[in-house]
């Protein structure tokens, strides 16, 4: 495209120096003083037309330029490890016993745990196991938010990278690259942001849970005590008690 616009400039050049180096016709008198009139006028005419074309060549090749810049494409692609970072999180949420968001059988887990209204063969270890189960849930919580803190020197530089992209972009492609980009990077941190809300709930699911475990195995034992002291439900002493 660049080769013709460039012979077709070139052929309106050479047309316009033919023209004004024409000869003027020779003749005497009144007639001969009008053709040069005419002929002085018809290359003022062509030299305008010329002049026009220029001018369209010109701009065509103008926007042949910016549409060559608006293809250019940016030299560095700029992704962040999101993947990566997302597997560290669910990595350090599984902290010893931990009831982790990140274990394929959390629920298994959890009815495991977690009886709900039910006599306790061994209270003491049962007890130990609700509390080891809570510490290491939010200990994993609080290890998930550490290892995001850890994270944000290396988010920090591929923003930098990203903000100097946008501000240097050429064209329109280049333009829309970087900004994709930049929607990639804000689509990883509220990945990220979901992470540590899941973190959140584990720690105060587990701690929950176990306060809920506790009432309900004191309340069941208490209730066993109770029919095996009385078995009809009736104390001496009261009304329809025994005797």
């Amino acid at each position: 495209m660049r080769k013709q616009l460039i012979a077709s400039f070139v052929s309106l050049s050479l047309v316009t120096s033919s023209a004004l180096v024409s000869p003027v016709a020779h003749a005497s008198g009144a007639v001969a003083g009008a053709t040069e009139i005419t002929q002085l006028l018809n290359n003022a005419e062509l030299v305008t037309q010329v002049a026009q074309q220029a001018q369209q060549l010109a701009t065509q090749l103008q926007q042949y330029q910016t549409m060559l810049t608006n293809l250019q494409n940016i030299p560095n692609q700029i992704w962040g490890p999101i993947q990566q970072d997302l597997m560290a999180l669910q990595q350090v949420a599984a902290q010893g016993q931990a009831l982790s968001f990140a274990a394929s059988n959390v629920v298994q887990q959890f009815e495991n745990t977690y009886t709900g209204f039910k006599k306790a063969g061994d209270f003491v270890t049962q007890y130990k196991d609700w509390s080891k189960r809570s510490m290491d849930s939010i200990k994993g919580s609080l290890a998930a938010a550490n290892k995001q803190f850890n994270q944000f020197a290396t988010e920090e530089g591929t923003l930098a990278q990203l903000r100097s992209m946008s501000q240097s972009s050429v064209g329109q492609l280049q333009a829309l690259q970087v900004g994709t980009q930049i929607a990639v990077e804000q689509a990883a941190q509220l990945q990220k942001l979901r992470g540590l809300i899941m973190a959140q709930m584990q720690a105060q699911n587990a701690f929950l849970a176990t306060q809920q475990q506790q009432k309900d195995t004191t309340t069941a034992q208490v209730e066993a005590v109770t029919k095996y002291v009385n078995p009809r439900g009736t104390f001496p002493g009261l009304k329809g008690g025994s005797k």
